[in-house]
């Protein structure tokens, strides 16, 4: 009977839900108007940042991260439907992880992971095609492309 117990908790603790990180869905999130949420320590947010992101700082001022009901209670005064889209993003992959695990566990179930910043970032700027900026009657024209290849 014990091996049995043995299997079925393994089990379950392999169906447990990871946090992933999926820039490529961070992006189109972000294009479609979503919630952006920079969860880096304030230099590092006024070094460079996500246009239209809102910082929350999860470093408290003795270097300890903030705790999960400090972070729930931070979120919960800017975003008023739990089910709606947050892309989140930090200064590393591991700490944009487990801010989106705090943030599932607390009900946040629409957080889109974006990884750490400088990667979102580069993202964002790759995803601009070139017609995006191009005022209506400006297209480019065959010698433009030709001198852009």
């Amino acid at each position: 009977m014990r091996p049995w117990f043995t299997v079925v908790a393994l089990l379950m603790c392999s169906t447990a839900q990871a946090g992933i990180i999926d820039v490529n869905r961070a992006v189109d999130e972000i294009n479609d108007g979503a919630l952006i949420l920079d969860l880096r320590n304030n230099s590092d947010f006024a070094a460079g940042n996500l246009h239209n992101s809102l910082q929350v700082d999860l470093t408290l001022e003795d270097g300890t991260g903030i705790s999960a009901e400090g972070l729930a209670y931070q979120l919960g005064l800017v975003v008023l439907d739990p089910n709606n889209t947050i892309v989140i993003y930090s200064d590393t992959n591991q700490h944009a992880l487990e801010a989106e695990d705090t943030l599932i566990k607390r009900g946040y179930f629409g957080v889109v992971n974006g990884g750490n910043y400088e990667e979102l970032r580069d993202a964002l700027f790759d995803h601009v095609s070139l017609t995006e900026n191009v005022l209506p009657g400006d297209e480019p024209t065959d010698d433009d492309i030709t001198a852009i290849n």
